[in-house]
């Protein structure tokens, strides 16, 4: 594999965010997030991506009405789509910074909170939006992968865009980790990769320390969630946090991405801190952060196509449109004449959080492969032991790269943890 190094920034790609013609990512925040978000133009063209980044107050002319200015943004980002064929696009700052749109999706939120309009940025994403088609099947399909760097000032921006060319850069391969409840079934996630028979070890919240994500590539975990708290229930049947928002500096780690299928962990708009959003502007931890900012599903089918795709194409915005697109065209899920707002939700609701752009060359490749001589198999093992502490119960003779499958107590479906009253969104 051949390494880029990225040593700094200069101001070439400036020509390219004004030059005519297709372009590959779009990029929107702040006039004043420029000068830092140009080190990550230039660090993209050396990966081979085409991008232009347009401030936000050329859109909102100094409208103040969010739900006005998403409108505006919509406008705006489909014309693009249409003159210059955008792949991607990433906004850059909180709501505030760049309004979402709260799209009519009803929903109880199993019974426990009332959220009629879901906070979707996956509207900027589909050119041709249609509010009568929600819930339908097909209806809305995204054609722009849509991410979003949630940061509130500029210190943050230059902390993320720093962890993000660190990663991407210097891509290292390490462990699959897959953290979920016994009762969980995610044959089809193991079906997607290849496996039948992981390495299982059983693991309880204690093990999820700063070591914890020592040699991590991926991680997996289907959880219980709140906006600042992934939980678990111990063999005991206590509910306990596994990470919280306010432990996440404790992470000095980096490791490449996080899929948290968890309740309300993406949640931009909560009344706390979120915790997926702490994450990805800490230094350690992730550099991109798939979750979701209401309910989530333990079995969402999304999750194994993503990685699917993902595994196959090493293109993280390619791969979760694809995904989305499966789902909304499937028919056992949604129906053309009845319209299924719950199941919508499920992909309304997904965020991404990150460089939605990153294109990993050969991500299986860069794992351990099938051809692992016995001695390295056994190095990564023993690395492995020692990581958590803990017996390995089952593992594959020559798995095409290293899964652990950790098993803690947690229930299939995904409970809500509040721990203060929400505002009302809409």
């Amino acid at each position: 594999m051949v390494m880029i190094l990225f040593t700094g920034c200069s101001h070439f790609n400036q020509a390219i965010g004004e030059a005519s013609g297709e372009y590959d990512l779009l990029v929107i925040g702040p006039e004043s997030y420029r000068r830092i978000l140009q080190c990550f133009l230039d660090f993209k063209a050396t990966q081979g991506i085409k991008a232009k980044f347009h401030p936000i107050e050329l859109i909102s002319m100094n409208i103040t009405e969010p739900s006005i200015i998403a409108e505006k943004l919509h406008e705006f980002i489909a014309g693009e789509y249409f003159k210059s064929s955008i792949k991607y696009l990433i906004l850059v700052g909180t709501y505030e910074h760049v309004p979402t749109k709260y799209v009519y999706s009803p929903g109880d939120e199993l019974g426990m909170a009332d959220f009629n309009y879901k906070p979707s940025d996956w509207y900027y994403g589909v050119p041709d939006w249609n509010d009568s088609e929600i819930g339908l099947l097909g209806g809305n399909i995204p054609r722009i992968a849509v991410g979003r760097l949630p940061v509130k000032n500029e210190e943050e921006l230059d902390r993320l865009i720093k962890k993000i060319i660190r990663v991407e850069a210097g891509f290292q391969p390490g462990l699959f980790l897959i953290l979920r409840d016994q009762s969980v079934n995610v044959d089809q996630l193991l079906n997607v990769l290849h496996f039948s028979s992981p390495i299982r070890v059983n693991t309880t919240p204690s093990t999820l320390d700063s070591s914890f994500f020592k040699n991590v590539t991926f991680l997996v975990t289907i959880t219980h969630g709140s906006w600042n708290t992934l939980f678990t229930r111990t063999p005991e049947g206590e509910l306990k946090p596994l990470v919280t928002s306010n432990e996440v500096s404790r992470i000095t780690e980096n490791y490449a991405l996080h899929y948290m299928a968890a309740c309300f962990a993406g949640a931009l708009d909560s009344e706390g801190e979120c915790l997926a959003r702490v994450l990805i502007t800490s230094a350690g931890g992730p550099a991109l952060v798939i979750a979701s900012s209401r309910t989530e599903w333990s079995e969402n089918p999304i999750l194994p196509v993503f990685w699917k795709r993902f595994l196959a194409t090493g293109d993280v915005g390619g791969s979760f449109i694809e995904a989305v697109e499966t789902y909304l065209l499937d028919a056992n899920v949604f129906s053309a004449s009845k319209p299924s707002f719950s199941q919508y939700n499920f992909y309304l609701t997904k965020v991404i959080y990150g460089d939605v752009s990153w294109r990993v060359e050969n991500p299986v490749g860069s794992m351990m492969n099938r051809d692992a001589s016995p001695n390295s198999s056994s190095r990564m093992e023993n690395s492995l032991k020692g990581l958590l502490n803990t017996n390995i119960v089952e593992k594959e003779a020559k798995p095409a790269w290293i899964i652990i499958l950790l098993l803690a107590t947690v229930f299939p479906s995904c409970i809500l943890v509040f721990q203060k009253q929400w505002k009302s969104f809409r």
